[in-house]
């Protein structure tokens, strides 16, 4: 089946799920999610790299963060994008993005590869599929706030995430940060201790591809730390 389709199929599974739209967590905070799915014209015209599966799928390496962060940021490229609706404003709006995250990942990929003497492009990062272990989107302004269960929200979307990695096919896959390696580690079933930095020295192997846990390239950790991470990535590229 064409990869676009199977996405698509995808995308109408996400958007029947209600597992997260109620969601409290022990304390009883709201912890609720937006299924941004059920929005069919919505989803798919939000430019940014986090939402440019379409033309990733051929990927070799996948990208998993945490969550997509509040959806008030969402409606706002949508809004951006949707007044002038073509590809040059889609790729405009993309280029535009100078998240703190897009540039260190640009610069960590750029600096391994250099290092161990492979040649890539400035954009190597438009080509890599990169998507997020919790689909739906946060209520809220905040990012880093407690108002989301960041266990409950990955273990309810895990079976999303696998048929991610089912229609992509990559052969590196690159956790950012604790939850997205716990979520992995839920579906291909292999034990993981308490802490990203416990794990951080893992390859994990599973069928045709491997799983590298990175830490977020916006996190405190030091270029040196960083860089050995991403340099494990071409020996299998």
């Amino acid at each position: 089946m064409d990869k676009n389709k199977e996405l698509d199929e995808l995308f109408d599974k996400v958007s029947k799920c209600n597992k997260c739209i109620n969601l409290k967590n022990k304390s009883g905070t709201d912890c609720s999610l937006i299924n941004i799915y059920k929005q069919k014209d919505f989803f798919k015209n939000i430019p940014s790299i986090w939402t440019d599966w379409y033309r990733r799928l051929d990927s070799k390496i996948m990208i998993i963060g945490q969550d997509w962060g509040p959806y008030s940021e969402m409606n706002k490229i949508y809004n951006k994008y949707i007044k002038k609706a073509d590809e040059i404003n889609w790729n405009n709006i993309i280029e535009e993005e100078k998240s703190l995250t897009k540039r260190m990942l640009t610069k960590y990929f750029l600096e391994s590869a250099k290092q161990n003497k492979i040649n890539i492009e400035d954009n190597f990062l438009e080509n890599i599929y990169i998507t997020n272990g919790i689909l739906c989107a946060r209520n809220g302004e905040n990012y880093r706030g407690n108002n989301i269960n960041l266990k409950k929200s990955s273990l309810n979307c895990k079976e999303f995430l696998k048929e991610q990695v089912n229609i992509v096919n990559p052969k590196i896959i690159l956790p950012l940060g604790y939850y997205p390696l716990y979520e992995l580690s839920q579906i291909y079933n292999f034990g993981i201790d308490k802490t990203l930095r416990e794990n951080i020295d893992r390859e994990i192997k599973i069928g045709n591809f491997v799983i590298i846990p990175i830490y977020h390239p916006a996190a405190q950790i030091n270029r040196e730390e960083q860089l050995k991470q991403y340099n494990k990535i071409w020996k299998y590229y």
